[in-house]
């Protein structure tokens, strides 16, 4: 049985919303029991804290203080991180009335004594010290609060190792036996209510002892301990991870089940959150294909927006297969980074319904880089300092994946130089603003004004639903600029197409179209192009067969041969546009021997 055990706190939550900052830090350990940070990695790790710390303190979320500071399992380095931290928050500069959570890494019996020895520490009798056997190591949670100037804090061990964990050869992790139920209060509508939330580490939350789950034994003795109580709240679930899936099916279901109140009726949830904090997938920003998908998750009858409603900067609304009913706000990026945000509980959306009460769960959402020397070097448009539209995201993980078109032409001359014009195009269209890249991918994709799951229901773009044709459509145009760049200096940012050349006194913008045929993407670009009459428009078609065009009409520049065979007329908008096929224009790289020769195909293709 797990002992659950309720800390009342003098801490009052603002009814305007929850300041929350969170490291999502790559975790790299050693790879024997006790799973500590490695060595030449612990000190970075810890002046990465000391960073988010001090983010927790600026509170750029724009809350009165951030109230929780949350780091995932194994996040704390040993004794030494946990030393760091007591300094900081022990400081006068850090504000009352907060918490500060996270996950140590393994610590072995000894240094557990120590830290279970040291002052305002709190541990469970069924957790203490003599508890542990010799040689067994421990993976902890640590709570702590400041109030009246005073940290307290609170050691809740791990309850169920995960596989690796658990299959140790030399030793194995102590498995802990209780819980803690804070208990602060929030206000609402001119009331006090007590805002409980508990903290579990990774499997705890899926986990048996026996037959029995632990969050199912959990909820049955908080109902027990409630008295006469018809019903108590708990608002909050939060969950350190450490979780290479993260959309492991029973985490989903055990969240859906618990949300609904499938077990304890008594102890209400529908009103709550689940919180899960995850560790990275790669040191730095960018896709990922473990790891991340931190996030909250809501019981469905919550009122906040839909993502066929809304597609928010920095996280999504779109939830995941898991979920047959129950609501998400996942944060988009799974790598390295730290995240400030105002949350607006549930509790303030759902039942009681506070007139003109905001419909969004989180506003705003702030990523910050997680390196401390971020502000020496480039700035990654994913980690800004600021809310990261999900377009920007999108494109920039994109880009990580899109190899040069020759990449893998290991004996092709040019290589090199196509590799250098991908990297430069690549590098400006990181710089793009959100209009810029929603443009460009409206541009690329022929038809896509009438895909209903591409747009919200207000008519703006659903980026969480672009998916791998419009990856292949950015593609195409990132291939196409590429290639162009080595025949003309190109304009990307300041283009109001997907990139604009200027030959002499003339002014010729640039659009690649992928579409089912080449007519249809030609009539696609035109309709899609309205501005003045003064500039002439190249458009690359790309068809889904990979087929070449036959090139129909001169040069630009030649203005003054017969109809059938010069370029568009500037003075008929009808005949302001030349057009070149895909394939056409990167034949050009694989048959060239040389840039002379590339930059005298490149003419012969588009006309210039």
């Amino acid at each position: 049985m797990i002992q659950v055990e309720e800390i009342p706190l003098d801490i009052i939550f603002p009814d305007n919303g929850i300041g929350v900052v969170t490291m999502q830090p790559f975790v790299e350990l050693n790879d024997s029991e006790p799973f500590q940070w490695l060595a030449n990695k612990k000190q970075i790790q810890i002046d990465r804290i000391v960073r988010t710390l001090e983010i927790s303190k600026n509170a750029d979320h724009g809350c009165e203080k951030t109230h929780f500071t949350v780091f995932p399992e194994y996040s704390i380095p040993g004794l030494d991180g946990v030393q760091r931290m007591q300094a900081l928050l022990e400081d006068g500069s850090w504000q009352n009335g907060t918490f500060v959570i996270g996950g140590i890494d393994g610590l072995t019996k000894e240094a557990y004594v120590t830290l279970c020895g040291q002052a305002n520490t709190t541990v469970n009798p069924a957790n203490q010290p003599d508890k542990v056997r010799d040689g067994q190591w421990i993976n902890c949670a640590i709570v702590w609060s400041k109030q009246n100037g005073i940290v307290s804090r609170w050691l809740q061990p791990k309850i169920i190792p995960a596989a690796q964990e658990e299959l140790c050869p030399a030793s194995h992790m102590f498995e802990g036996r209780s819980v803690y139920i804070f208990k602060p209060q929030i206000s609402l509508q001119g009331s006090l209510l007590s805002y409980r939330f508990f903290c579990l580490i990774c499997k705890d939350w899926i986990g048996n002892i026996g037959a029995l789950r632990v969050i199912d034994d959990v909820l049955a003795e908080i109902d027990r301990n409630k008295g006469n109580t018809d019903r108590l709240d708990i608002y909050l679930s939060l969950i350190l991870k450490r979780n290479l899936d993260p959309d492991y099916p029973l985490f989903l279901q055990t969240t859906e089940q618990y949300l609904n109140e499938n077990t304890s009726v008594g102890i209400r949830r529908a009103e709550g959150a689940v919180f899960f904090v995850n560790n990275a997938g790669k040191e730095g920003p960018g896709h990922c294909a473990s790891f991340g998908k931190s996030g909250f998750v809501f019981h469905p009858n919550c009122s906040f927006v839909t993502h066929e409603e809304y597609c928010p900067p920095t996280y999504t609304l779109k939830k995941r297969d898991g979920f047959a009913t129950c609501k998400e706000a996942r944060f988009r990026e799974n790598g390295s980074c730290i995240t400030s945000f105002r949350f607006i509980p549930p509790i303030h959306a759902i039942v009681r319904r506070i007139p003109a009460t905001t419909k969004i769960p989180i506003n705003p959402a702030i990523v910050h880089s997680i390196e401390v020397n971020a502000g020496a070097t480039e700035i990654d448009p994913r980690t800004p300092g600021a809310e990261v539209p999900a377009s920007i995201k999108w494109a920039n993980d994109c880009l990580d994946r899109i190899d040069s078109l020759l990449e893998h032409q290991t004996g092709n001359p040019l290589r090199n130089e196509i590799k250098s014009r991908h990297d430069a195009v690549s590098k400006e269209i990181r710089k793009s603003n959100h209009e810029f890249i929603c443009r460009c991918i409206t541009m690329a994709s022929c038809g896509i004004q009438d895909e209903a799951s591409k747009w919200t229901n207000s008519k703006a773009h659903n980026i969480d639903n672009w998916d791998e044709q419009e990856k292949r459509n950015f593609e195409t145009v990132v291939h196409s600029l590429s290639v162009i760049r080595n025949h003309q200096p190109i304009e990307i940012n300041s283009s109001p197409t997907h990139g604009t050349i200027k030959i002499q006194d003339k002014v010729i913008d640039i659009i690649v179209v992928f579409g089912k045929s080449h007519e249809e993407c030609r009539e696609y670009a035109k309709a899609m192009y309205r501005l003045g009459e003064q500039r002439f428009v190249i458009v690359i078609t790309r068809d889904i067969n990979g087929s070449s065009v036959q090139k129909k009409f001169g040069s630009f520049l030649e203005i003054e041969t017969e109809l059938e065979e010069r370029g568009p007329i500037i003075t008929d908008p009808n005949r302001r546009f030349i057009y070149c096929g895909y394939q056409n224009l990167i034949d050009c790289c694989f048959h060239s021997p040389n840039l002379t020769e590339l930059e005298r195909r490149i003419t012969g293709v588009l006309g210039v």
